[in-house]
């Protein structure tokens, strides 16, 4: 595979932080260096860091946070929203106001790495994928994280003027897996940030709370979707391997052993196969939207004991040094 090593991280809210403690982890003490980083809703705030390789600042960024107070403020709760006729439940502005402090275009463009930041247009439906060489990424970055109905979208203007709304990539793309594949690294790290859901028997009595599971059920599902064929991937590039292996031992010179498998190599570039690890946590400490000082820590320091204790597999994986 032709490129560098590919880097997918997906929404999850305040358990966004177990990703920086992978990303810490991995790129500041391990030193592995990504060219491709894509990311959707709480994951494009931590792929806007590995973009600007400022690893350390976004963990100042999350340690630094003292409550939700620092990300959001309340209208009132749901149902004065829906009187009043707000857009969101919550206002948005110390969360604004954090990225457009940590995320500049131009340190992010001096770094050469490739960005990709998932956003729906909630206007027409479509998904998109913001780059690094667009303007106002931290507007972007927060676009990707504006998730409907309690943060207000991301509002612009098209070229006649009328109003686009943009809202949440986890919309419709929990985990910007397929953007990665499109830039063609050699290999990709999944980095999701919420545990499989759990199977659980609780009973959801109003109107609010029925829709917010139903809501959580939904995007489990895309994000389940998301990731579905990695396994069938993996297992076809292995299958790949081995043959490669058998014809390697028979009589066979090395163009005849490059004649007998091209057509498998055809198909593996034409339908953008990639090797691919998942990392995940397996249980969530807290909810979406719990920003709580003491379990965004805990959940860092999971991220970092997870690559500790799985550095071997890690770094075979990814090719690099141990």
């Amino acid at each position: 595979m032709a490129g560098g090593l590919g880097l997918a991280l997906s929404g999850g809210g305040a358990k966004g932080a177990y990703q920086v403690g992978v990303l810490d982890e991995l790129i500041r003490v391990k030193g592995v260096d990504f060219e491709t980083v894509v990311g959707t809703s709480t994951g494009a705030i931590q792929a806007a860091g590995v973009a600007q390789d400022t690893i350390p600042e976004l963990v100042d960024f999350w340690t630094g946070l003292k409550g939700p107070d620092d990300i959001y403020k309340s209208r009132g709760g749901p149902i004065w929203a829906v009187i009043t006729g707000k857009n969101s439940v919550y206002s948005t502005g110390p969360l604004r106001k954090l990225l457009n402090d940590a995320f500049k275009d131009e340190d992010i463009r001096a770094t050469g790495k490739n960005l990709r930041l998932a956003v729906v247009n909630i206007t027409t439906g479509d998904l998109i994928t913001v780059a690094e060489n667009a303007n106002n990424i931290a507007d972007w970055v927060y676009a990707s994280s504006a998730q409907p109905p309690f943060f207000p979208p991301f509002e612009t203007r098209d070229a006649g003027g009328k109003l686009e709304q943009w809202v949440d990539g986890g919309v419709r793309d929990i985990t910007p897996y397929d953007s990665a594949i499109r830039l063609r690294p050699r290999a990709i790290l999944v980095v999701r940030a919420e545990a499989p859901l759990p199977k659980t028997h609780n009973e959801y009595d109003s109107i609010i709370d029925i829709g917010l599971r139903s809501v959580e059920l939904l995007t489990r599902e895309v994000a389940d979707s998301d990731l579905g064929s990695i396994e069938l991937i993996n297992d076809l590039l292995r299958a790949e391997m081995e043959q490669r292996r058998v014809l390697e031992g028979l009589p066979l010179s090395p163009e005849q052993v490059e004649q007998a498998m091209a057509p498998i190599k055809a198909r593996i570039d034409q339908y953008f196969l990639i090797p691919t690890m998942v990392l995940q946590p397996p249980t969530d400490l807290y909810e979406t939207l719990d920003f709580i000082p003491e379990l965004i820590a805990q959940n860092i320091e999971r991220g970092r004991n997870e690559v500790r204790s799985r550095w071997s597999e890690i770094a075979a994986f990814l090719g690099v040094p141990e």
